[in-house]
């Protein structure tokens, strides 16, 4: 069983480097929209004024990952990432 990830940590997107807040993805619709990937999937809390686009290559504390969604809300940035091979 894979323990839920929650906590803060170091993402490097586009070249700079970032703390994070990372969230589990959980839940009917997420299950539903990601299907078997959902093991693989984080949640990140980014500052508001992060650039980050669905596809872009992130790092989460050494390990590689990609995103699939972002959403702009009030103070911050949601990005959902699915874990890649390299």
């Amino acid at each position: 069983m894979r323990l839920l990830q929650r906590g803060r940590v170091t993402v490097l997107c586009r070249g700079h480097e970032m703390r994070a807040a990372v969230r589990p993805v959980s839940g009917l619709l997420s299950a539903l929209r990601y299907g078997e990937y959902v093991q693989d999937m984080l949640r990140l809390l980014l500052p508001w004024n992060t650039e980050i686009f669905p596809g872009d290559r992130v790092t989460v504390d050494g390990a590689p990952y990609v995103c699939v969604l972002t959403r702009c809300l009030t103070g911050h940035v949601q990005a959902d990432l699915r874990r890649c091979a390299r």
